[in-house]
Parts: structure tokens; C-alpha cells; sequence
């Protein structure tokens, strides 16, 4: 999945600099499902197995062999019309996207005489398939029947690239949400993570969210309503995340982190969108407590305790069965999690090299500082910090297991102006 997304944020340069490489395109091999690479006149790049057995089955491989084969070739679409009982639905999808880079008449030398019924029904299907929308990347639901009565489901995504266009057949049930996030632009991450390369740590800022409540929420609801309420939470939370550019990260009980990275044209927005982000946050934990106050007609109330630290710290991807997720490992994480267990009644505490790495027009759209005293009302003392070891006791630190911020500077942020 990693080699997929670096491929297709790669310059057109890069790009150029590869052809060079006799195997350039053998990390189709690494994608765990269908993948096929065609050119602009629709010859067969590269395949993995796992498409050719897709298309044509397990008993016939070899038979979409790169070279100078074409996708809409007269064995592959044989092979369709002997496999599935919808070929054609299956063969529109594809045509749809060639009618892009090719005319009616990439058909015509592919067939002899005796298959000119079968050309004229291909031709009609050409002229009834709709362009798609000018857009390099594109994604649908796709179903193959089989004639034996079984069924498959997959969602089809087609990427342009200057050497041609990339189709991937993930199973309908995987989550892409991340993945469409990141090939549409509208979250971003270093490239060396998405090659999966050693590299050295990378600039992130980690937000990490933990819900609090007056109730031990497991204990005094129905099964079915707790789940209800945290999936309205999470699922919240990680709409948020995206909304200010930021990657979710791994949700773990009533907590998630996001990752916000550094971005070459606005080096230190990451930081702000971050603070942005967790204003937001804020904002939506009290329309849901709104609505839950209503709904159970009880007295608890929700907060959102938020821990903010920045750094560097190495990344990855990691994959599973249903999805795929980028993963930070490093002293970064740790002490954002921590942090975020150390606020406490609806706070957002950051650390201070956050704050003192904002741009001068963005440190002053933040309010922070530390209270004399732990309640709302307690003297503020405007724009200092103080060690989290001098903000609460030794044994209540030891409780929480908070030792490894202890020496760590942080401040209160009581708002940011957007």
C-alpha cells in the first residue's frame, strides 16, 4: 500500500528518472490485490498476479503478459465473457476510462473476420459508455458475477499518471478513507514513509484526545448505547482530524491520536492547524454532551482532555486486513499521549516547543498560560509555561504514569483564534 500512494505523489521527474529502470514497476508485486498499470494506448504495462488471476483465472496465467499485449485485447475480453455472467458491465467500467486516451479504433486490429459480431456489440458498448469527470483519480463500486452464481465486490480506482493509468481492485469491504484522503492531496505525508525507507525522524505534531466523563461510561450504560455514543465520538473526532488536514491515527478506548505533518510551502502550519483542531474538538465534545444531556436525561457531563507535543519521529505504514494506517514510533507520541492524560476537566494543554515553533502572526492568535490553582477561576498568568512535575504531585503522577513528561514545559491553551 505504501509503494501505491508513493507512486502516485511522485513528480513527473522522478517519474522520468525511473523509466530508466528495467524493473521499475515491481512494486505491483507488493500489492496485496489486484493492480494493473496500462499505457495511454492501452497495452498492458504491469499486472500483479493476483489481477491476472482476477481477470483471466489461476489456469490460464501468463495470458495477460506485459509487452505489447491490449488491455481490450481479444483473449482478455474472451476470457470475461467465460467467467462472468455481467463481462460487459465489467468491460464499460474500463471503457469508460479509455475513451480518455484512445478511439473506437484501438478495437478494429484486434478482431478477424469471424468476430465481427462481436466487434459491432463492443463498438455499441464504446459509443454507450459516458466519459468520466476530468479528474486524475476516480473510484466505484464493482461487482463480478461469476456464471457458477458466486459474486465478488470491489471498489475499482483508476489514478492517471503521465506513463499511463494504474487500476486497483481492493475488496469493497477495506476502509479507504486514508487512502483517498492522502492521492486526492488532502492530507499529505512525507514520501519517504509512503516507500517505506529508512529515513531519519520526521517533523510531526501529535495530537492525542481522551474523552472524560463524570460516569464510568462502560459501567452505566446498556452495551449497545455505549457503543453508540463512542462511535458517535470517535467518528466525530476523526472528521475533525481530517477537516484541519491532520491523518487519524489508531483509536484506542475512549482516546485517538492525529498526526499533523509539515508541509514544504507553509513550514510551520502544521502547529497552528493543530491548536485549530483542537479548539474544534472542544466545540464538538459540548454539542454532543448537549444531545446526550437530552437524550439519557442525566446530570454527567462529557469533556475532551487534549495533549498537544511536537518533534521528530519516525514513520510507517502499517497494514491490515481491512484497511491501512500510518503509524508514529518515537518520544513524539509518547509524551503527546501522556499529556493528554494530564489534562484534566476540559483542558488543552501544549508543550512548549509547539508554541515557540508557531510563526510570530500565529503564536499571538493563541491565548495559553498557566492557572494559579486548578478550577477555571484561578489567577491566569498570561503567556508563561511551568515544568508538568511542578503542576501536580509526585504520587499523582506516579499514578497516571506520567514520569516521562515530568521535566516537560507546557502551557494551557484557553483559545486560538481562527
Amino acid at each position: 500500500m505504501s509503494q501505491i500512494a508513493m507512486h502516485f505523489m511522485a513528480e513527473k521527474n522522478e517519474i522520468a528518472e525511473a523509466a530508466d529502470e528495467p524493473l521499475m514497476h515491481q512494486w505491483l508485486d507488493q500489492i496485496l490485490f489486484p493492480a494493473i498499470l496500462v499505457s495511454r494506448s492501452w497495452e498492458i504495462v504491469a499486472l500483479n498476479n493476483m489481477a491476472e488471476n482476477l481477470l483471466v483465472g489461476e489456469k490460464t496465467k501468463n495470458l495477460l503478459s506485459p509487452g505489447k499485449q491490449k488491455f481490450l485485447g481479444l483473449s482478455l475480453i474472451r476470457k470475461l465473457q467465460d467467467r462472468f455472467s455481467n463481462w460487459k458491465e465489467i468491460l464499460i467500467f474500463h471503457m469508460r476510462l479509455a475513451r480518455t486516451d484512445v478511439g473506437v479504433e484501438v478495437l478494429q486490429p484486434l478482431y478477424g473476420q469471424e468476430d465481427s459480431q462481436l466487434l459491432n456489440e463492443l463498438r455499441q458498448m464504446w459509443h454507450e459508455a459516458e466519459l468520466p469527470p476530468s479528474r486524475p483519480f476516480g473510484h466505484q463500486a464493482l461487482s463480478v458475477k461469476y456464471h457458477h452464481g458466486g459474486a465478488e465486490h470491489y471498489t475499482l480506482l483508476s489514478w492517471a499518471l503521465p506513463e499511463g493509468t494504474l487500476f486497483l481492485y481492493p475488496p469493497a469491504s477495506m476502509q479507504l478513507d486514508q487512502m483517498i484522503d492522502l492521492l486526492t492531496g488532502k492530507t499529505k505525508i512525507p514520501k519517504h514513509a509512503l516507500l517505506g525507507k529508512t529515513s531519519s525522524p520526521t517533523p510531526v505534531c501529535i495530537l492525542a484526545v481522551h474523552l472524560e466523563s463524570e460516569l464510568h461510561l462502560q459501567t452505566a450504560l446498556p452495551p449497545s448505547t455505549y457503543f453508540d455514543l463512542i462511535c458517535q465520538i470517535t467518528l466525530g473526532w476523526h472528521r475533525c482530524f481530517r477537516d484541519h488536514g491532520a491523518i487519524p491515527g489508531r483509536s484506542y478506548q475512549e482516546s485517538s491520536v492525529s498526526f499533523f505533518f509539515e508541509e514544504s510551502e507553509r513550514e510551520h502550519d502544521y502547529l497552528f492547524r493543530s491548536l485549530l483542531c483542537a479548539k474544534a474538538l472542544k466545540d464538538l465534545i459540548t454539542t454532543i454532551d448537549r444531545e446526550w444531556k437530552n437524550r439519557q436525561s442525566w446530570n454527567n457531563t462529557l469533556r475532551v482532555n487534549i495533549g498537544i507535543h511536537c518533534g521528530c519521529d519516525w514513520l510507517g505504514m502499517v497494514p491490515s486486513a481491512s484497511s491501512f494506517e500510518v503509524s508514529v514510533g518515537g518520544d513524539t507520541l509518547i509524551k503527546a499521549v501522556a499529556l493528554g492524560e494530564f489534562s484534566q476537566g476540559g483542558a488543552i494543554w501544549a508543550s512548549k516547543d509547539v508554541i515557540e515553533n508557531l510563526s510570530p502572526s500565529n503564536r499571538a492568535r493563541v491565548k495559553f498560560g498557566i492557572r494559579l490553582g486548578r478550577s477555571e477561576e484561578g489567577f491566569l498568568s498570561s503567556g508563561l509555561y511551568s515544568l508538568v512535575g511542578r503542576l501536580r504531585g509526585e504520587d499523582e503522577l506516579k499514578g497516571k504514569k506520567l514520569q516521562s513528561i515530568e521535566g516537560l514545559a507546557v502551557t494551557e491553551i484557553l483559545d486560538v483564534l481562527s
